[in-house]
């Protein structure tokens, strides 16, 4: 997985639960982001997803580490 555009108002802005892409430890993991808060330093989401060792984890991770999957990122219209 590759590609993926961070917005770090996007965790704001999802319904809970939301389908999302993580990135952990330089690689994108397809998870859910199961809540959020707002601190000072920004939006951190709370998220859900599978390790390469197939254990699920459960984190904190701020929101420049949270995408929209390519599946649900809105398109462009051609005018």
């Amino acid at each position: 997985m590759t590609g993926f555009e961070p917005d770090t108002e996007l965790v704001s802005r999802l319904s809970l639960p939301s389908h999302v892409v993580v990135l952990v430890d330089g690689r994108w993991y397809r998870g859910w982001l199961i809540g959020r808060e707002h601190e000072e330093t920004g939006w951190t989401g709370t998220v859900q997803y599978e390790g390469d060792d197939g254990v699920e984890r459960t984190e904190r991770l701020p929101a420049d580490r949270i995408a929209l999957p390519e599946s649900q990122r809105p398109t462009e219209r051609a005018s």
